[in-house]
């Protein structure tokens, strides 16, 4: 029979909610659940990272995969998938995704910004990837996110970018405005 920890081990996940170890260890027992992860804690198996987020002590994790843990639901958008879309070249010492509520947690220097949606576009899943252990918007989500958080918000590459893809994920935010911002980026697109 494994160990809990050697059933982390064998997960791709590398940072885990109490809800995930809960469901890994088979635990429904809160109770019991805390007793197993404060000894995992003191015998160093488990390091906490913030209330309620744990990752295995000897492994280095994702902070892509940490954001969307630490406020869940969460995605990775903005500034941070543009940059990983290769769209906007400039560097943050941030990560940024979308959620629920507008948030920011600082671990270890890097600060996790979350940006609020609508529950109505949050949860609509067109132009989201699920990557190995979190969710990322395509480039035409970002690009949509990004204009809805930031009117003025301009773009240094966009020849990754499918003018239909972007047509289809704009309507999802039911937003006059945004949709006029898009068809100028598409016109511009389509001149160049």
């Amino acid at each position: 029979m494994m160990t809990k920890i050697e059933k982390l081990l064998i997960s791709k996940q590398r940072v885990f909610t109490i809800d995930d170890l809960a469901l890994m260890w088979n635990m429904p027992d809160r109770k019991k659940l805390w007793e197993s992860v404060k000894y995992y804690l003191r015998s160093k198996k488990l390091k906490k990272i913030y209330s309620g987020v744990y990752a295995l002590a000897d492994f280095k994790y994702d902070q892509l995969e940490l954001a969307v843990n630490l406020f869940t639901p969460a995605y990775i958008s903005f500034h941070s998938a543009l940059g990983i879309h290769g769209v906007n070249f400039q560097q943050y010492n941030s990560v940024h995704s979308m959620a629920l509520a507008s948030k920011k947690i600082k671990i270890e220097g890097m600060d996790f910004v979350f940006h609020q949606l609508k529950n109505e576009t949050f949860f609509n899943e067109i132009g989201i990837e699920q990557k190995e252990t979190y969710k990322i918007a395509s480039v035409e989500r970002a690009i949509c996110d990004s204009l809805y958080l930031v009117p003025s918000m301009t773009f240094d590459v966009l020849d990754a970018v499918s003018p239909d893809k972007l047509q289809q994920v704009v309507q999802i935010y039911k937003n006059n405005s945004l949709e006029k911002r898009v068809q100028t980026i598409i016109r511009r697109m389509k001149d160049a």
